[in-house]
C-alpha cells in the first residue's frame, strides 16, 4: 500500500439525486431472508430466464407491490364467498369450542379438588 495517492487526475463520479423523502422507502432495497414454496421460486426463475427478462427478485418484488397497492386481499374476499369455506370455519370454531369449554371444566375441576383437601 502506498503512503499516498495521487488523485489530480481522478474524475468526479456522476452525482446522483436522492428521491424526495416520501418516496425514498419505495427505492430503498432491504436484504432479508424468506421461505418461498419451491414451485412459486421456479415459476419466477423460469420467467427471468427468458431473454430481456428481469431478474426473479425484482419480478418477486413487483407482484407483491401489484398485491399491495390492491389496498385489500383478494384472496380473503373470495374465501369469504365460498360456502365450503365458511361452512369448515364454523366447524373449526365449534370443535375450538368445545375444546376450551372441556378444558376450562377440567381445570376448575381440579381447582375445586385442591380446595377440597
Amino acid at each position: 500500500m502506498k503512503k499516498e495517492y495521487d488523485f489530480s487526475k481522478a474524475k468526479r463520479g456522476v452525482f446522483r439525486e436522492l428521491p424526495p423523502l416520501e418516496e425514498r422507502a419505495r427505492h430503498t432495497k432491504v436484504r432479508i431472508t424468506i421461505m418461498l414454496d419451491l414451485d412459486v421460486l421456479d415459476f419466477f426463475k423460469k420467467q427471468a430466464a427468458k431473454p430481456g427478462a428481469q431478474p426473479y427478485q425484482t419480478q418477486i418484488n413487483q407482484a407483491l407491490r401489484e398485491y399491495v397497492s390492491l389496498g385489500h386481499s383478494p384472496l380473503r374476499d373470495d374465501l369469504l364467498k365460498d360456502e365450503r369455506f365458511i361452512a369448515r370455519l364454523s366447524e373449526s370454531v365449534a370443535k375450538y369450542s368445545v375444546r376450551r369449554r372441556l378444558g376450562s371444566s377440567s381445570r376448575h375441576a381440579a381447582i375445586d379438588r385442591q380446595r377440597r383437601r
